[in-house]
């Protein structure tokens, strides 16, 4: 386990933050939401969730788009969407005190709760598993102190090697994360379960416009440098949620998937590479041509992930079922803490 100490934090307290990532509608949310009670198995261990949904910027400084049919529509799925500065500093916020900023009351847990797909008692059994391999580890020592986890979850969290890209925009998030988890998902998953959902709770506009929005149309490619953040992470947020998004007609075909592909072709192989193979970064970048459709095909059902970016990567390509995914999310977690 990490060994990193902090000011604000004794010397044996440790804060760990564990990050799940992956397409919207993988399961990230529903495996943070059964992990977070699993490890709270004693009083010396404390755990909470961390929803990057949470740091959207205000509703009228989402990037927006043109889709293929000449539309504009806002695009909440890109990086450009996400107050970047904001979630670093939270992160450092969580490393340094081991609790949630005062200022980080969740929307994303006002949003509609699914049924996990898990069985209670399953639930409890593996939860006994995890008490009692922490006390025969982590907690065996009554002289240390305190442990925290936090559990991280969002569509984009993690940066590629910094050997590959140290200044990726999200390079201080992904560095702030101890054990970095992805959850694949193929189209056909993420485009049935995204089009069934209702829809998400917004914040609303800003409280003041911008000067000039940088993030208008055509403009949101990464590195995206929105609006600096000036959030107050000491200052509690008492506003009320103000707005809420609905996905237009063809929203994941348009938005989600492209986005998700582009945004992760450092860390996808391409559909004919074995797992590890040729990132599909550098096979668009060896395409004489390059095309966002090329870059689509090449993903396929975009399952395969390199196994050398420092990203442990779920097993059964999103198709194996919630229930044997936390039993393997639980024992990575166990491994990495004992380490």
């Amino acid at each position: 386990m990490s060994t990193d100490t902090h000011a604000g934090q004794s010397s044996t307290n440790k804060t760990i933050i564990i990050g799940l990532s992956g397409p919207s509608s993988s399961g990230k949310t529903t495996l943070a939401r059964l992990l977070r009670p699993i490890f709270a198995v004693d009083d010396k261990i404390r755990t909470f969730i961390v929803h990057e949904d949470d740091f959207y910027r205000p509703d009228d400084q989402i990037p927006v788009v043109r889709t293929k049919k000449g539309d504009l529509v806002q695009d909440w799925d890109t990086i450009g969407a996400i107050d970047v500065d904001f979630l670093s500093s939270a992160l450092a916020y969580v490393r340094e005190h081991g609790t949630l900023p005062p200022r980080l009351r969740s929307k994303e847990d006002q949003n509609e709760a699914k049924d996990p797909g898990v069985a209670q008692d399953l639930i409890q059994k593996i939860a006994e598993e995890v008490n009692r391999r922490l006390k025969q580890t982590l907690l065996k020592d009554e002289a240390k102190g305190n442990v925290t986890i936090a559990f991280l979850e969002g569509f984009l969290l993690f940066a590629p090697p910094a050997s590959e890209n140290p200044g990726h925009v999200l390079r201080h998030v992904h560095d702030n994360i101890h054990l970095h988890i992805f959850l694949s998902a193929p189209y056909d998953t993420v485009k049935s379960r995204r089009e069934a959902r209702s829809g998400y709770v917004t914040i609303g506009p800003a409280p003041t416009p911008a000067a000039e929005r940088e993030n208008s149309e055509e403009k949101d490619n990464i590195p995206h440098k929105g609006p600096s953040s000036t959030v107050d992470l000491e200052k509690e947020d008492d506003s009320e949620p103000q707005s809420f998004w609905t996905d237009p007609p063809g929203y994941v075909d348009d938005i989600v998937w492209p986005r998700y592909v582009q945004d992760h072709a450092w860390l996808l192989a391409a559909e004919d590479d074995e797992m590890g193979g040729q990132s599909l970064a550098d096979r668009y970048a060896a395409s004489p041509r390059k095309t966002d459709d090329e870059l689509l095909r090449l993903a396929g059902q975009a399952v395969n992930i390199r196994s050398d970016a420092g990203v442990v990567v779920a097993p059964g390509k999103g198709e194996k079922p919630m229930s044997e995914i936390l039993r393997w999310a639980v024992d990575e977690i166990l491994n990495y803490l004992k380490a």
